[in-house]
């Protein structure tokens, strides 16, 4: 019998983040590491930024900080920063 530890890696799907292909290895993505892929070592303002995820599960939906949701092949995430004029 073999158990199931649903935060195990499994292959790595392709998402996509501000119209760029990412490989992800783990089952579920936070708001934090999307917007680490979206602006690779920059800060950001996490009271305006802003993270909608589609071709998830169920309809297009917004990622708060400090949430995660479950990766699926093809997801897309756009990111908008504060600071944007």
């Amino acid at each position: 019998m073999t158990s199931t530890n649903t935060e195990a890696r499994h292959q790595p799907v392709t998402i996509i983040v501000n119209t760029q292909p990412h490989a992800w290895a783990e089952h579920k993505i936070s708001f934090e590491q999307v917007l680490e892929l979206a602006f690779p070592g920059q800060a950001y303002d996490p009271a305006g930024t802003t993270v909608e995820y589609s071709k998830g599960e169920g309809p297009d939906k917004p990622l708060r900080k400090g949430h995660s949701v479950p990766v699926k092949e093809g997801m897309v995430f756009d990111v908008e920063p504060a600071n944007r004029s």
